[in-house]
């Protein structure tokens, strides 16, 4: 298969594109939540024990909510980033993530959503929202990208009139 690599994070096959994270962008994403969670351990293990009880409390409170919350974010990341480098494919009408796929000519809506792990929220013709995760290894520019030249071009034109509804003409 030829593969001719447009732009850091966009792949195009002869039969199949791919939105993939880089290297340095998963490694400064990891980098960056280790040392949020060592901070958090190190209020939790060395602050707390070491202060008074309104400051123990708080600390108590502000460690173990970082520990939960990055914890839990590591995990997503580290298991997304194991099951290879594709966050995004368009593959035979489907537009797939890790662990989901869906028709794109049963697809209506297409926003980005989440707080935390920004996702693709995916609206379909039977009324489901499937939620396709960037775990944030891709920028949204590029996904965006993606989207406008190789999923509208082949959309319904529900999910045309409201991807130009929501970005006109800026489409990446």
């Amino acid at each position: 298969m030829e593969n001719e690599i447009q732009e850091n994070n966009i792949k195009v096959y002869d039969d199949r594109v791919e939105v993939v994270y880089t290297s340095g962008g998963a490694g400064c994403l990891l980098t960056a939540g280790g040392i949020m969670f060592l901070a958090s351990l190190f209020i939790l293990f060395y602050i707390v024990p070491t202060s008074g009880i309104v400051r123990a409390f708080i600390g108590v409170i502000i460690g173990g909510i970082g520990f939960l919350f990055v914890s839990t974010m590591l995990i997503k990341v580290l298991r997304a980033i194991l099951t290879g480098k594709a966050v995004y494919t368009i593959q035979d009408g489907y537009l797939k993530g890790k662990s989901k796929a869906v028709r794109i000519n049963d697809i209506t809506d297409i926003k980005w959503a989440g707080s935390s792990l920004k996702y693709l929220a995916i609206k379909t013709t039977n009324k489901k929202t499937i939620k396709l995760s960037s775990y944030n290894l891709v920028p949204e520019e590029k996904v965006n990208k993606v989207i406008n030249d190789y999923v509208i071009p082949k959309a319904n034109p529900e999910l045309k009139r409201n991807w130009e509804k929501r970005f006109g003409n800026i489409g990446a």
